[in-house]
């Protein structure tokens, strides 16, 4: 039997898992580390946490399962859009800088008059958003210049941690798509993007597709970890489009609702739909963000809701928080549809990039409030959905995964907010599940990455939109969007 090693390297923790080749999960193994704030609007970790996390989790996994000799390779899901700064050696000189940074609004000003939001658009498929390397990296060269200097190589996670494996610095389109450096057109890297920043080639990764050998697991690490030698590294993916995979999205029209800390929708689409040019200023509307899928011939279409998941969180936290997650569904699911003409409108889902509960009356109780929180963060996923399918692609399979597809009353929102079936597999660690199937497509495992993705999703629940809600959900949504413009 042969074993392939998917290892999620995420924004606050990295997950290693083992599955077979007949995708089965065998184990998984966790570790967190944290995020440091140094001023406001500054998000930093340090970049070795990833390693050691990926080095302590797969070493558990191999001793535990004494699977050494039988692992054949491994694949990265990765977080996308962090920065490192690295020296010569290939040492971090600064701390890793998040995706969700935004030190680089300070300077962002002065980024567009070089570049603008719809021409970047256009080259990677993302407009100029503050945490993502390309705007991060001109604000290292505008702000700290003795830092930007002792900068030899500019890193995102997934060509970091390549380097450490395989002593290759290495990165493919997905996450090349997230530094904002890529011409998505000619496959390659923007010559605007590095002219502004003032770099050159030799100062980022060769670029390599996902699925494609990387080189061997370097000996000392293959020692530390406690696998073979032989063990061969497969190029990854940023973990939307490894979590697509896992959950077997992988034909025209399928999308990935992945319900976490932010929800974000990933259409697999037959050519790059542009819609919205970056240039909306409605933070719940934005653009659609096409990529290059890592099926050949395919592409992908992403949107991104980021107080999705952590909407509930937050109110649990604030208003709830001596009731479990379980309990809250059990709350919301003693009010009826559309919470009697209470609203939720969550953060960053208006124009302020404020939240509010609207249409407050008398006859609501608490219970109420919590029904509305679900359902708002539902109604922000339609808008992106039409969105989706306003530039062109036809969704034909709504697939949830993550936390919210656990809820035992979010599925059935979505289903119906939406109108569409929404398909829940049983696997419950897609992103890794994902990267796995990747290890096991680039050494020739599998015959293909859209087919035998379907080995790792187990079984499928149905969820059918209800007709009554659907019909209250339609007029509901109209006044949940004239409410963005509002608060």
């Amino acid at each position: 039997m042969k074993y392939l090693l998917g290892i999620d390297i995420g924004t606050t923790a990295t997950k290693s898992a083992i599955f077979s080749e007949e995708g089965k999960l065998i184990d998984i193994e966790s570790k967190s580390y944290p995020l440091f704030y140094p001023e406001k609007g500054w998000v930093e970790q340090n970049a070795e946490d990833w390693w050691d996390a990926l080095i302590e989790t797969a070493g558990r996994l191999v001793r535990r399962n004494k699977l050494d000799g039988d692992i054949v390779s491994i694949s990265l899901s990765t977080q996308g859009g962090a920065l490192v700064l690295l020296d010569k050696n290939f040492n971090p000189v600064y701390p890793a800088v998040s995706w969700m940074d935004t030190r680089a609004r300070d300077t962002k000003d002065e980024l567009l008059k070089h570049i603008s939001k719809s021409e970047l658009y256009r080259k990677c498929g993302w407009p100029i958003i503050e945490g993502l390397n390309f705007p991060t990296i001109y604000w290292f060269r505008r702000k700290k210049p003795e830092v930007f200097k002792k900068a030899v190589f500019f890193a995102s996670t997934i060509d970091y941690i390549n380097k450490l494996l395989t002593d290759r610095f290495v990165i493919d389109y997905t996450n090349l798509a997230l530094t904002e450096f890529l011409n998505i057109e000619d496959m390659g890297y923007n010559e605007k993007a590095l002219e502004i920043t003032g770099l050159d080639y030799k100062n980022l990764p060769e670029i390599i597709p996902s699925g494609e050998m990387v080189g061997k697991v370097k000996k000392e690490v293959a020692d530390e970890i406690g696998i073979s030698r032989d063990v061969t590294v497969i190029s990854g993916a940023h973990d939307q489009y490894c979590a697509s995979i896992g959950a077997g999205a992988t034909e025209v029209g399928d999308c990935i609702l992945s319900a976490g800390t932010a929800w974000v929708l990933l259409a697999t689409a037959d050519k790059l739909y542009f819609k919205g040019e970056g240039t909306e200023s409605d933070s719940i509307i934005g653009s659609v963000n096409p990529g290059i899928h890592p099926i050949r011939g395919k592409y992908g279409l992403m949107t991104s809701v980021p107080f999705g998941g952590n909407a509930l969180k937050w109110y649990r936290d604030t208003f709830r928080s001596k009731l479990t997650y379980d309990e809250l569904n059990v709350e919301a699911l003693k009010v009826r549809p559309c919470a009697d003409g209470l609203y939720f409108v969550p953060i960053m889902g208006s124009r302020s990039g404020r939240g509010a509960f609207v249409g407050i009356d008398g006859i609501h109780r608490i219970d109420h409030f919590t029904r509305a929180v679900f359902e708002g963060v539902a109604f922000t996923n339609r808008r992106h959905m039409e969105l989706i399918e306003g530039s062109g692609l036809k969704v034909s399979r709504l697939i949830m995964i993550g936390g919210g597809a656990k809820s035992a009353l979010w599925p059935e929102i979505v289903a119906s907010v939406l109108n569409k079936k929404v398909f829940i597999p049983e696997i419950r660690e897609a992103a890794c599940a994902g990267a796995a199937v990747l290890a096991g497509y680039g050494m020739g495992v599998f015959n293909s990455i859209g087919n035998d993705s379907m080995l790792f999703t187990g079984d499928i629940t149905v969820i059918e939109p209800d007709s009554d809600n659907v019909n209250k959900y339609n007029s509901s949504f109209n006044m949940f969007l004239s409410l963005i413009n509002l608060v």
